[in-house]
């Protein structure tokens, strides 16, 4: 009894909430040129590129690893130490594209 009672307070008040709240009545204001200094712009794009290389990276380190095992790469019995080290390969690959990329901003002067 006590747990339904709980889960209709719960719930009543995860609906009830929003028709209490104050509307949000501001504009949106983009961000000014000179608001954020250039290292964490540059922080914030090395991080995009890394994760977004991530979805690239994961299956090219499993074919990788695959092609090294077959070929007699020694590898772990557990499961998990091996998608650990393909995980680790493909942040190493990202990390590497990410590098790069930054390489190739600094030298190109942008």
């Amino acid at each position: 009894m006590i747990r339904k009672a709980i889960s209709i307070l719960l719930i009543l008040l995860t609906l009830l909430t929003p028709l209490f709240s104050d509307p949000i009545e501001y504009e949106y204001e983009p961000y000014e040129k000179e608001e954020f200094p250039i290292w964490s712009l540059e922080l914030r794009r090395a991080e995009t590129i890394f994760f977004g290389s991530l979805v690239i990276t994961f299956p090219v380190a499993m074919g990788i690893y695959s092609l090294a095992s077959s070929l007699g790469m020694p590898t772990p019995d557990q499961d998990y130490q091996r998608v650990l080290q393909q995980a680790l390969i493909a942040g190493g690959l990202s990390l590497v594209i990410a590098g790069t990329d930054w390489i190739i901003g600094k030298v190109s002067g942008d």
